[in-house]
């Protein structure tokens, strides 16, 4: 046990492994910091101690990864009595140090730092030095890779991208992208750190002023590094160094941005002589929610030994909701928030995790139907995201003629050729004639100041805009469908190149379920009417909902968002395959590992009680799946879990989510008098299949289908497009 002495403002209130890591002197340390160990009290403990023993705070380099982290971290040094120490982001650390230093690169002192729009206005100019249209490939596409390539460390010949247009033009472009970088003066982002490095590498003497510089180095987050960031501080602090490294492998979930777990893996490795520190006590959750965590987290083969403990009591067990679709979790996990708030409980400390975006939805129309007011962290509410609001303009503008304003939005979305320039010719040609803005996309006597794309690219939208119009007599879903089809928006949201677009996927995909489901609900009075009128009253009356005023709110956001935070009372959403973890890791071990750790970080956020819900059905993009349950729910302990089921309902269920639907409503002859069980069909997204199961009436009908590739679906018939092929025994 670690002696201290007497009244020591910087150890008293620190445990024997806290004290131990802020105690230590020269040498290579790793602190291995468990969730809720009080991490950034030892980083901070360490500094001031440091600073009391005598090292000068220009001696000291902290880096983290965000200025907020930086900011709250020298701020707590100086609340110690700690002078000024330079704690920065690895980034803004390279770029002061280029500031001095990148003239050896050729670089002027005052150097531009170009952001992801500049980066991507280069390669735009470059494609088209090429002759290669910005409309075959996106400029932020190549950027991306360019961007994935730095920050492992590669060049294209290293990273074998494939025979595809994309990879060869990365390797094409990637000269003269830097080349013209370098010409202009600027760097990009990722080159602030590259450049650095190279700097450490070609002027061994500039390293050695560097390091003689700052003696004393720490490492925050040390999980979340890439391989550059790990090679800077090899060099800048080379084995055994005085580096200070805290991180947790079980909370590394930012793969998708390069940050490297082997790391801190490896960390021991290339520093022989490391001190390893485990800080174990966890002050923020109860026994049950650590215990069932660890059990989690023990299923990783990428990782440091630890065990977190508590002193705290056992709590509630979790509780564990299966429900029969969506808007049962939904409804269930909102009420449960009503009883919380009943009980004194404020809104802030109560938080809904989700593993992706789109499950949003379901979650703010439970919440506003209930009057709970909501705030999504870091991120946009369902409606208020880009692609959404360019749908429902085009909607807007089926609705209502006379909507300028939503007509502008989408005239030129996906791209046809009509500019600003070109549109307000439009306008004010429209305006001449007492025309709204869609009537004159109509009249092609009004397009002749127009170039021959636009032209084309408004016939076209002219054409679409009368089909979504007459299929809007059959439904919001119906207009959705010929909008999708007719402009390939769908193509374009998601050829990006960003990582982006797998989101904006999901989203369309949930507000063509959302408009499915509104399509076939059954109404009281005072609900909008059906149609496509009433969807978009529906989803005013939601967006009116979403401004917050003064006050608590729910907290709703994705894991990755959460991690850092900490709540009372946590429900964690959509625990299926495919979903959480998702459908992109479950055929890739290290992914899966991945996903678990975000699985370990969520359960970790909660202090008092978890709810952990799945669905036995989910609709996405318009038809209805059968969901297994996550694979990570078969892993908790089954002592720290107990089943959680809606007040107004009870069933039973099978732990593979395989029961049947338990549909009990005869099916409607004269509505599907095409189908039965037995016969094949074709759909246009899923390709063929068998019918399984018929069941309800009108415009509720829906049919199970087993399609070629062994995956059943359910559809709602009216908006399913299923052609009927030849019958087969069943």
């Amino acid at each position: 046990m670690l002696r201290r002495a007497m009244a020591d403002p910087i150890l008293d209130d620190l445990n024997d492994e806290q004290a131990a890591a802020v105690a230590h002197g020269a040498g290579p340390l790793m602190v291995l910091a468990g969730a809720g160990s009080g991490k950034t009290r030892v980083v901070t403990r360490r500094i001031a101690r440091l600073l009391r023993d005598g090292v000068r705070p220009g001696e000291i380099l902290a880096l983290t990864f965000t200025n907020k982290a930086a900011g709250e971290m020298a701020h707590r040094v100086q609340q110690l009595g700690g002078d000024y120490v330079r704690v920065a982001t690895f980034h803004s650390a390279c770029a002061r140090f280029l500031r001095r230093d990148g003239t050896l690169l050729g670089y002027p002192a005052d150097f531009t730092i170009y952001d992801v729009q500049d980066r991507d206005a280069v390669i735009k100019e470059l494609l088209a030095d090429h002759g290669v249209g910005s409309a075959q490939v996106k400029p932020a596409a190549i950027g991306q890779w360019i961007s994935k390539l730095k920050n492992a460390a590669l060049k294209p010949a290293d990273a074998m991208l494939g025979d595809h247009d994309l990879g060869r033009i990365v390797e094409r472009l990637w000269t003269p992208y830097h080349e013209r970088l370098h010409q202009q003066g600027a760097m990009d982002f990722d080159d602030l750190l590259n450049n650095f490095l190279r700097v450490l590498r070609e002027f061994p003497e500039v390293a050695e002023r560097y390091r003689a510089r700052f003696p004393w180095l720490l490492v925050d987050e040390f999980q979340d590094t890439n391989r550059i960031q790990y090679d800077l501080l090899k060099l800048l602090c080379p084995p055994p160094g005085n580096v200070c490294v805290v991180g947790d492998p079980d909370q590394s979930i930012y793969g998708f941005r390069g940050a490297e777990i082997r790391n801190i893996l490896d960390f021991e490795r290339d520093y022989p002589t490391t001190t390893v520190v485990r800080l174990e006590q966890n002050y923020r959750s109860t026994a049950n929610i650590l215990r069932a965590a660890e059990a989690v987290i023990e299923h990783n083969k990428l990782r440091k030994q630890k065990r977190l403990r508590t002193d705290a009591e056992p709590g509630a067990p979790l509780l564990r909701l299966k429900a029969s679709g969506a808007t049962e979790e939904a409804a269930t996990v909102v009420d449960r928030i009503v009883q919380l708030r009943g009980e004194g409980v404020p809104l802030d400390q109560i938080a809904i995790f989700y593993r992706a975006h789109w499950l949003s939805r379901g979650f703010e129309q439970a919440l506003k139907d209930k009057g709970v007011p909501y705030e999504i962290v870091g991120g946009l509410t369902f409606f208020e995201r880009r692609e959404i609001k360019d749908l429902l303009a085009y909607l807007r503008v089926l609705v209502n003629p006379l909507d300028d304003v939503s007509m502008a939005r989408i005239a030129n979305v996906p791209p046809r050729g009509l500019g600003k320039v070109g549109l307000d010719k439009l306008r004010q040609g429209a305006f001449a004639e007492g025309l709204s803005l869609r009537e004159a996309i109509a009249e092609p006597a009004l397009h002749g100041a127009l170039g021959a794309k636009a032209k084309k690219g408004l016939r076209e939208l002219a054409d679409v805009l009368d089909r979504a119009q007459a299929a809007s007599a059959h439904g919001a879903h119906a207009a959705l469908r010929v909008v999708l089809e007719g402009t390939g928006y769908l193509q374009h949201a998601t050829s990006f190149g960003d990582a982006e677009d797998s989101t904006r996927e999901e989203n369309i995909a949930e507000l063509v379920s959302d408009t499915v489901q509104f399509d076939a609900a059954e109404r009281g009075d005072d609900e909008p009417e059906p149609g496509l009128a009433g969807y978009l009253q529906h989803v005013a009356l939601l967006t009116s909902a979403d401004t917050q005023g003064e006050g608590p709110a729910v907290q709703m956001m994705t894991v990755h968002a959460a991690k850092g935070l900490e709540f009372d009372h946590v429900s964690i959403a959509g625990l299926e395959e495919g979903v959480f973890p998702s459908q992109r890791s479950v055929d890739d071990p290290e992914g899966i590992e991945e996903e678990r750790r975000l699985f370990y970080v969520a359960l970790t956020r909660a202090r008092k009680t978890l709810l952990l819900s799945q669905a036995r059905e989910r609709m996405v993009g318009g038809s209805i799946d059968s969901m297994r349950p996550s694979r990570f729910l078969r892993e908790l302990p089954e002592a720290t879990v107990e089943n959680y089921a809606p007040s107004w309902r009870r069933y039973e269920a099978d732990d593979d989510g395989a029961n049947s639907t338990g549909w009990s409503v005869t099916p409607d002859p004269g509505a599907l008098a095409a189908l039965r069980p037995g016969v094949r069909v074709r759909h246009d997204l899923y390709g063929n299949g068998v019918v399984r199961r018929l069941a309800g009436r009108g415009m509720t009908a829906r049919a199970v289908v087993r399609f070629d590739d062994g995956v059943e679906r359910e559809f709602v018939l009216e908006y399913a497009g299923l052609q009927l092929l030849e019958d087969i025994q069943f």
